[in-house]
């Protein structure tokens, strides 16, 4: 595929179906926004039929500049992602030989931008040129900078050594890589953790979920589970003691450049909201009303419990410091770790003192 091509298929394709707040990549991506470039409006979402739609714009003020990163991106989300990624491509039957290889380009292009964008906050599509920096600086840049399982040590406090992995994602996931870890303990027992999706922009780090993704027996893991809360407080027990260990692990891991949290993808919340209405409209017993008040407080809990992990562990800490709430200057939470950094919470401490260790052994964490 050419640079023109690429470009084509996003401004005639693209955001001409972004307008209606569907973008046909072989199967349908909800995504919506407008378009301003150099103070001109280019394009604008009107008569959707979704309400409680926030839709972002997207606005470049050097055209030529947002192109060349645009097609580079692609490019190199081509090449860095498993092809298993795109595997639905295989799926589709040649009706027009002739076009069949273009029509496929297409779908790929679409579905690599299109996935893009949805992981883009109000503040990105409002500077679209400096996400476009950091995702692809993303690509580049790891946490760990270590292939295979990494063994960073034993926390006496909870009795069980900790391992961490980093991991190329789908596409689909919020970030290019995912941190996976688990604590296996003095009886051999596994508890996998959950995932961290950060990115490395070799400026700062970029937080957005911390997902428990790995299937777990409740009442297995629950012995386990107060071994890990004897390595707390009393400010921070409590359930889900795996959620706050993984925030220490994710700090401790990150503390050398500025930490961001992202706490709201809109795209991904306005999928969301379009999935809803087309389920409604199919299905007269659903309350819409009743189901977007139900998503409110889904999202609504899950950004105040991501923030909450943070806030708890900063009261108990000494050197986390916040520099910005969500939205006070944006809709983010900025954070910074100082050396000296020392924490009432025996695990932290203890989970702060390996990754340390390891980082002055290799050298290698944050690059």
């Amino acid at each position: 595929m050419t640079d023109a091509q690429i470009l084509d298929i996003f401004y005639k394709k693209i955001v001409h179906e972004a307008q209606k707040g569907k973008v046909d990549c072989y199967f349908t991506i909800n995504i919506a926004f407008n378009l301003i470039i150099d103070n001109i409006e280019i394009s604008k979402c009107i008569e959707l039929p979704y309400d409680d739609i926030l839709i972002p714009t997207l606005k470049i003020t050097n055209k030529k500049r947002f192109d060349d990163m645009l097609i580079a991106y692609v490019k190199k989300a081509i090449n860095f992602y498993d092809p298993s990624d795109f595997s639905f491509l295989n799926d589709m039957v040649a009706i027009d030989d002739k076009n069949f290889n273009q029509v496929k380009a297409e779908y790929l292009i679409k579905y690599i931008i299109s996935n893009l964008f949805a992981n883009a906050s109000f503040s990105d599509f409002n500077y679209p040129i400096e996400f476009l920096r950091l995702r692809l600086a993303m690509f580049d840049n790891r946490i760990l900078n270590y292939d295979g399982e990494l063994e960073l040590g034993y926390i006496d406090s909870i009795g069980a050594r900790i391992y961490v992995t980093e991991q190329v994602s789908p596409i689909k996931s919020e970030t290019p890589y995912s941190i996976r870890s688990y604590l296996q303990f003095d009886d051999g027992y596994k508890l996998f953790l959950p995932d961290i999706y950060a990115g490395n922009s070799g400026d700062k780090y970029k937080l957005y979920g911390i997902q428990k993704t790995a299937k777990s027996n409740k009442i297995e893991e629950e012995p386990y589970l107060k071994q890990i809360r004897r390595g707390f407080i009393a400010k921070i027990n409590g359930a889900p003691e795996h959620y706050f260990l993984t925030v220490m692990l994710f700090l401790s891991l990150c503390s050398d450049k500025e930490i961001e949290i992202i706490p709201f993808l809109v795209e991904r919340w306005n999928a969301k909201t379009i999935s809803i209405y087309n389920k409604s409209k199919n299905n007269s017993a659903l309350s819409l009303l009743d189901i977007k008040k139900d998503q409110n407080r889904i999202q609504n809990n899950i950004t105040n419990i991501l923030i909450l992990y943070f806030e708890k562990l900063e009261k108990v800490s000494k050197g986390i410091n916040f520099h910005s709430l969500p939205f006070e200057l944006d809709s983010s939470l900025y954070i910074s770790i100082e050396q000296d950094f020392e924490s009432r919470s025996i695990a932290f401490n203890e989970i702060f003192g390996l990754v340390s260790e390891y980082k002055n052994k290799k050298n290698n964490l944050g690059k």
